[in-house]
């Protein structure tokens, strides 16, 4: 039996690959990518800035104890900075929707899809009558997001 000299480099070794963890990184960015496209057509979110105005905020990501939100970057007038507890509103339809409040706990800038932005992490009220129906959002695109597929246009409809 021979053996060579040098150093070990691990060529002989086989890798195990973790398909729990590969699986895993695979849901996260699919949940993420749904979210995103839930986010940015189906769903319009506000936050409520004095009695009588609103600003739309572009929701980054979602989850039972906090959400991220970006804002197009205003280095004149950056918001929210005197402001760390908000008001916002998802839109479900045209006039209506579910109140969550939100307490901004960090802020950076960014760049997404080439525009400049200020992202803002956030956690959401759990004492807040709505928090109940927020949740429960949350697990929807959460279970929706493992569940969707996407149409081909493999199956043909029929109107009656």
């Amino acid at each position: 039996m021979s053996h060579s000299s040098g150093t070990n480099d691990n060529s002989g070794i086989k890798q195990v690959v973790d398909f729990t963890e590969a699986r895993a990184v695979k849901m996260d960015e699919k949940r993420r990518k749904t979210e995103r496209i839930f986010f940015k057509h189906l769903l319009g979110v506000y936050c409520v800035t004095g009695n009588t105005q609103m600003r739309p905020i572009e929701l980054v990501e979602v989850s039972e104890d906090g959400c991220s939100f970006q804002i197009p970057f205003d280095g004149k007038t950056p918001w929210p900075a005197e402001h760390t507890e908000i008001p916002i509103r998802l839109y479900f339809s045209q006039d209506t929707y579910i109140p969550v409040h939100i307490k901004v706990q960090n802020s950076r800038d960014c760049i997404d899809e080439g525009s400049r932005y200020t992202r803002f992490g956030c956690a959401v009220d759990e004492t807040f009558a709505s928090y109940p129906a927020y949740q429960q959002f949350v697990r929807f695109l959460k279970s929706y997001s493992e569940h969707a597929h996407k149409d081909k246009g493999d199956v043909s409809i029929f109107y009656l």
